[in-house]
């Protein structure tokens, strides 16, 4: 019987190793060579050096971290301009679209340098090279240090190496751990600021579909919008100026109109976010279990909130349009996430890995000791976690002093005014100061009034603000030391009546109005300041906050260190096998074919969609499914130019590339490394992505780069972009 057992554990071993296929896995741009072999079998016709390489130029300086690893991008041309995800520009757009001049809804192409618009605070990323420094991180840090100990020098040698190495290169330099910190790779990157818009389709294109049809095939987004990096005019990153210039691309990407065919070779580099390959049981079952449950409760209350105040006014539909689209997309993926865990019993198959691993190390004590110690750690994490509901505090408090509650941008725009009242203090001896502070800092409020209110809407704000406040007292014990937030706890009923209080705090309230914080600019005094209901639950949360932090803290050392040990484990009991690490916003590499699935029992879906698809979904009646009557025109006249392909014009399709959050916007490529088209989803059928890859149903939707120039070309009328691009 033991026999058999430990035979059947070792099969459970096998079938969870081996599923380490062709085309899955995140796979390092600096070490690609060891997969080129598996590569050039699918189809690449490119070598290692092509793709990486710190002597010439190569594929790794066209492949662009936008927004400091929001989202992906490639070079398109030699001036520098690149292609992302229009659900990656959209807070851009928005930040530069009015009710009277929505780019949002029309669409924007600048015809010149000279009309390319400024997207502040947006950044694009560059790689220069990857260096391993595993030894000099971990080599000098003693094993028998305590567990917050030894996370805290490892954190200052990552840190200390990135300032150092950063201060003498001149470049951005990012260290990060891997398989759960027992690798350490450093990232240089050339970090430009100075981006800005060039061409966005409007959104009944580039959001076609919206978040009904968000994750799903058969897709018709032509989900994509176009930036340029600007330099100084020395070639150097810099700050927004007139007197910049257009970057110089050290590589760019050709792009292929032949379009593809299933069964093709496409590979796709990017900075995917997140994943959790390996995962013990453990946290998939909270991840299925509770973050599913607060996404579905808590962020379905706010996404119904914005849909119903987007319905009362213009404005808030323009300015709330990122904010929706955000919280609708991660609330899709977690809910959906859970049900794919269902699905394919996520949970039970890492159970079973685990279950290999004490099999594995079953005979050698020290292994046993070392390895398999560590699940009850595990566990017992996941256990704390739940009984503490640290999670759903950690998201409460998040929303309300962060995300996506805004009123606590207004507090924070006035930090200097608030700063002199408190440490001054009104009446104040002008024998202790010299000068009138609080007078200085309110003039220059007063000033910047209407931009602290710039598209802030107080209505959707107070709606968001009680929904985040309702968790936060559903999911906590007693405030200790928190007087309002204790005087609320223990008011008669409070769990059906907060939504009146939050309203009535808002009304009173210095930082819900222009109006409203006049009356304290021109009355500062200290004493009206400190009876500001907000302005004290502001700074109870970060109170409340620093309580429960410390007791996360330590538990989360100790848990990364049993992470640490349990994915050695994984690593050595895999010994002599490719393996890949998590995704953590690095440059990653995945390579796989076009390829079509089959969703359930009967159905199978083919990888191609068209624009006779849009059409057949268009419903005027419905924001999402409206299409704009100069593309419709130019379907009926099939005025496609070389766009198309036996007179229909394709739209998107799929490919069985393993990628995850981070990734939209990366360029699709074909064996010989040109553009066939950027990335944009993963599929409802496979969204325990993140934990498993699964091979059978797992699909990236891509729109296609014809699609894209089509609608450049010939629906934007934008010369001014496609005579940059090297069309083969």
């Amino acid at each position: 019987m033991r026999a058999l057992k430990n035979l059947t554990s070792w099969l459970l071993l096998f079938l969870i190793s081996s599923n380490v296929l062709a085309d899955e896995g995140m796979w390092m741009l600096n070490l690609i060579g060891k997969n080129i072999s598996a590569m050039q079998t699918l189809g690449l016709k490119l070598t290692a050096e092509d793709i990486y390489s710190v002597n010439k130029s190569s594929l790794k300086d066209a492949i662009v971290q936008f927004d400091d690893g929001s989202c992906s991008a490639e070079m398109v041309s030699p001036n520098g301009l690149f292609f992302t995800n229009h659900h990656c520009g959209v807070d851009a757009v928005q930040e530069l679209s009015t009710v009277s001049n929505n780019l949002l809804e029309n669409g924007y192409w600048a015809k010149s340098y000279d009309e390319e618009l400024p997207a502040k605070g947006k950044t694009a990323l560059i790689l220069v090279d990857i260096t391993d420094v595993t030894s000099d991180i971990l080599t000098g840090i003693s094993p028998s240090l305590s567990n917050r100990e030894y996370f805290e020098a490892i954190n200052q040698k990552m840190q200390y190496l990135q300032d150092s190495v950063e201060a003498n290169s001149g470049y951005h330099v990012v260290v990060r751990p891997f398989f759960n910190y027992n690798e350490f790779y450093m990232f240089r990157y050339e970090r430009y600021l100075d981006v800005r818009l060039v061409g966005v389709p409007p959104a009944s294109i580039g959001n076609f579909g919206g978040d009904v049809d968000n994750w799903h095939w058969p897709r018709h987004t032509g989900d994509f919008c176009i930036f340029r990096i600007y330099t100084s005019p020395d070639g150097k990153p810099a700050q927004y100026s007139p007197k910049n210039i257009p970057l110089k691309s050290k590589s760019y990407l050709k792009i292929n109109l032949q379009g593809v065919q299933e069964g093709d070779f496409a590979m796709i580099i990017g900075f995917p976010g997140r994943t959790h390959r390996y995962a013990s049981s453990y946290e998939a079952m909270f991840n299925r279990e509770v973050v599913a449950n607060f996404k579905r409760t808590v962020w379905g209350e706010m996404i119904n909130a914005i849909k119903k105040a987007q319905q009362t006014d213009p404005a808030i539909k323009v300015n709330y349009t990122d904010k929706h689209d955000y919280l609708v997309n991660f609330y899709q993926k977690d809910v959906w996430q859970a049900e794919s865990m269902y699905k394919y019993n996520v949970v039970e198959r890492l159970a079973a890995r685990e279950d290999s691993l004490k099999a594995w190390a079953n005979s050698n004590p020290f292994l046993y000791s070392r390895y398999v110690a560590t699940l009850p750690v595990l566990e017992n994490y996941y256990q704390t976690v739940t009984q503490n509901r640290w999670e759903e505090l950690e998201g409460a408090i998040s929303a309300l002093s962060f995300y996506p509650v805004d009123v606590h941008k207004n507090i924070t725009a006035c930090n200097d005014f608030v700063s002199a009242i408190i440490m001054q203090g009104k009446p104040y001896s002008r024998l202790s100061f010299k000068k009138d502070y609080i007078r200085q800092e309110a003039k220059l409020l007063q000033k910047r009034l209407p931009a602290v209110f710039e598209k802030y809407h107080v209505y959707p704000d107070v709606q968001l603000y009680s929904i985040a406040f309702g968790a936060l007292l559903n999911n906590s014990g007693d405030f200790n030391n928190l007087g309002m937030l204790n005087a609320i706890k223990k008011v008669d009923n409070i769990s059906t009546t907060y939504p009146y209080y939050i309203r009535a705090f808002f009304e009173k309230s210095y930082f819900t109005s222009p109006e409203n914080l006049s009356k304290l600019i021109k009355k500062p005094y200290l004493d009206s300041l400190l009876q500001d209901p907000l302005f004290i639950l502001y700074h109870n949360y970060d109170m409340l906050w620093d309580s429960i932090y410390n007791s996360m803290y330590e538990a989360q050392q100790n848990y990364n260190r049993a992470m640490q040990l349990y994915t050695k484990g994984i690593m050595e009991m895999n010994k002599g096998k490719l393996l890949y690490p998590d995704a953590n916003s690095t440059p990653r590499l995945t390579y796989g074919k076009v390829k079509g699935y089959r969703p359930a029992d009967g159905m199978a879906y083919k990888p191609f969609t068209t624009l006779d698809g849009v059409m057949e979904k268009e419903d005027p009646n419905s924001d999402v499914f409206k299409v704009p009557e100069k593309l419709r025109k130019l379907w009926e006249r099939k005025d496609y130019g070389p766009y198309a392909k036996n007179g229909v014009m394709p739209v998107c399709f799929l490919t069985d590339n393993d990628i995850t959050g981070g990734n939209s916007g990366s360029g699709v490529l074909d064996a010989n490394g040109n553009l066939i088209g950027i990335a944009f989803d993963g599929n409802s059928e496979a969204m325990a992505c993140d934990f498993m890859y699964e091979p059978e149903t797992q699909r990236t939707i891509v729109v296609d780069i014809r699609y894209v120039l089509f609608i450049i070309d010939k629906f934007g009328e934008s010369k001014h972009i496609m005579n940059e691009l090297t069309v083969l």
